[in-house]
């Protein structure tokens, strides 16, 4: 995407969180975790969501989770169930 721009990989970090608000790897877990809340809300397991949401691994799907709301997957899909 820099080299398409025409800028340096580092102005286009900055240029995207200027935009957005956050990194773009940041940004990427946001959407990740928002489609897991999603699959969950519909009644699915966060065993399969992990792979799904692409995240690499169900422990990585859970930190991420916690990290942005402050609950584990499984127990924000018994709060919304």
């Amino acid at each position: 995407m820099a080299d398409l721009s025409g800028v340096s990989w580092f102005q286009l970090l900055r240029g995207f969180k200027h935009a957005v608000g956050v990194t773009p790897h940041a940004y990427l877990l946001q959407r990740r975790v928002r489609l897991t809340r999603r699959l969950l809300a519909a009644g699915r397991r966060p065993a399969g969501e992990a792979a799904e949401a692409g995240f690499a691994d169900q422990g990585h799907l859970t930190r991420a989770f916690r990290r942005q709301l402050g609950v584990t997957p499984a127990r924000y899909r018994a709060a919304v169930a």
